[in-house]
């Protein structure tokens, strides 16, 4: 399969333009089973004359989507890398991955969250934006992966005016509580944002998880 990311970049803002995903990431979504990623619609209507054949129906449909349905991915089972550095016109452009450690196969949905951290893991202003984009389950086998990309203003047009520079950086994965921290070059990033009058620090644009591009 092949991913695409574009990119596009303006005076005073960079964006980070959605990219065209193909995505072959199978998910049995339940019909009746509740989940914390989105469902189909639940559609239960049950005839007066034949109650008890529709029940049994119903029941035997649950029971087999429960049985195929791949839990969500917890931090615990996921190792974070970063996988390439790109630059774009006073913009640094970042592509990370998370792995799946652990032996079942799970689900990734939506958009990671992160968090600068400066010396000794103090926390530095960290503006997170979402890149609107379409947002598809993934699931992931033993050691499979997905990627997604960032996008932040380095300081070319800033003039004089400065930036924090962190020594890591927190990943929490899509839907979780809990982060990855990744040190050195990984987590290290001088992130600008607004306008020289406006400085807006640690404005990072982030993309949903993604199929790795092949």
């Amino acid at each position: 399969m092949k991913r695409t990311w574009g990119f596009r970049t303006g005076p005073g803002r960079r964006t980070l333009i959605g990219a065209t995903v193909l995505v072959a990431a199978g998910l049995t979504l339940s019909a009746c089973g509740s989940s914390s990623k989105p469902t189909s619609n639940s559609q239960s209507s049950t005839s007066k004359t034949n109650s008890s054949k529709a029940t049994n129906k119903t029941t035997k449909s649950t029971d087999t989507s429960t049985a195929n349905r791949a839990g969500r991915c917890r931090s615990a089972n996921l190792v974070a890398h970063m996988v390439s550095v790109e630059g774009a016109a006073g913009s640094t452009i970042r592509t990370y991955t998370l792995v799946n450690t652990g032996t079942n196969t799970c689900t990734l949905y939506g958009y990671p969250g992160l968090q600068l951290l400066g010396t000794g893991g103090t926390k530095l202003t960290t503006r997170v934006v979402r890149t609107p984009a379409t947002e598809k389950s993934v699931k992931l086998a033993h050691d499979a992966k997905v990627a997604f990309m960032m996008q932040f203003a380095n300081a070319t047009g800033y003039g004089n005016e400065s930036c924090p520079t962190s020594s890591s950086l927190e990943i929490t994965p899509p839907n979780d509580y809990h982060y990855l921290t990744l040190t050195g070059p990984a987590g290290t990033i001088q992130a600008f944002g607004g306008t020289v009058q406006d400085l807006k620090c640690g404005t990072i644009e982030v993309q949903p998880v993604a199929a790795e591009p092949s």
